[in-house]
């Protein structure tokens, strides 16, 4: 089972729409996925449930904002299992294959499990307190590894649009990131500090493992590879990305960080009706040609990665 994180430090750049598209089309193709939707604005599980499904199904006791809230410090580990869906409307367009699409949908208050977690660490300068760092940082983790066997041949976390307790919980719990972007200004500058940031935690929690290590179990350092970045909402002209955008390209190869070759077009009517549909733009079959070349390709680049990338 490889685990996944969907990150970027800025907010309105598709990763929510790259991470569906990916796990709907690897289900197709016959595998078992699973996303956990880790953003309060739940985003990701409102492209494949209505919110009145939600609300009748979900929303009081089976999302995973309640699983964090249910957990109590240095009590038992609770199962995700239980907290598992299987949308039906994006199923259906997959049941002519043997994957699946799971979901662990979010919850619009989960933005107060992150202040609770970060509480717990003894607030924003963690590393001042590392009393329960890993008890926070690796719960998640050793939940994922814990569910069910067959389980999932790939786990997708769509993580907050910051740096939070829950996003540094996802990269402790991963084995490679994906970074959505839009070839802007800001995007640029979001990535180059999202960089910092990553190799900062990385560094911090290896510093505690090694502080620690003769405290209790033998717990692994964390190398999660990159996969890259991929670029979104791009305007493109004669197939290629127009004049404006390539300098920001350009800079982001220049950060040092492997780039997807393949890209997403700017297409909003695809994208916005796909999720009032619950079923991903690369399933529906109103997409244009082009569009759906471009979207299998890109898929077809992540899995490349994904089976290659080394720590």
């Amino acid at each position: 089972m490889r685990v996944i994180a969907v990150v970027n430090y800025k907010g309105g750049v598709g990763k929510t729409t790259l991470t569906a598209n990916i796990g709907a089309q690897i289900a197709a193709w016959g595998k078992r996925v699973l996303l956990v939707d880790l953003d309060p604005q739940a985003s990701l599980t409102f492209s494949f449930l209505r919110p009145e499904q939600w609300r009748a199904e979900l929303a009081e006791s089976r999302t995973i904002k309640h699983w964090f809230e249910a957990w109590r410090m240095d009590g038992p580990l609770l199962p995700v299992a239980s907290l598992i869906s299987s949308p039906p409307v994006v199923n259906r367009h997959i049941a002519s294959g043997s994957g699946t699409l799971d979901l662990i949908a979010s919850h619009l208050s989960l933005g107060d499990v992150e202040m609770n977690l970060a509480a717990r660490l003894g607030g924003a300068e963690v590393h001042q307190s590392t009393r329960h760092y890993f008890d926070v940082y690796l719960r998640l983790a050793a939940a994922l590894a814990r569910l069910p066997r067959p389980g999932y041949d790939l786990v997708l976390l769509d993580c907050p649009p910051n740096f939070g307790v829950l996003t540094r919980a996802a990269i402790a719990a991963c084995d490679q990131l994906l970074i959505p972007a839009r070839p802007d200004e800001l995007s640029t500058l979001g990535i180059e500090h999202l960089q910092s940031r990553l190799h900062r935690f990385i560094w911090e929690f290896n510093r505690i493992v090694d502080l620690r290590s003769d405290q209790g179990p033998v717990i692994r350092k964390l190398e999660p590879v990159i996969l890259g970045v991929v670029f979104t909402m791009v305007q493109l002209y004669a197939s290629r990305p127009i004049a404006a955008l390539r300098p920001y390209l350009m800079q982001t190869r220049e950060l040092g960080l492997p780039v997807f070759d393949a890209m997403v077009r700017e297409s909003n009517s695809h994208f916005a009706g796909a999720a009032r549909a619950q079923v991903p733009a690369i399933l529906s079959d109103q997409l244009s040609p082009a569009l759906a070349w471009e979207l299998r390709r890109l898929v077809e680049e992540f899995l490349a990665r994904v089976r290659t990338a080394q720590p």
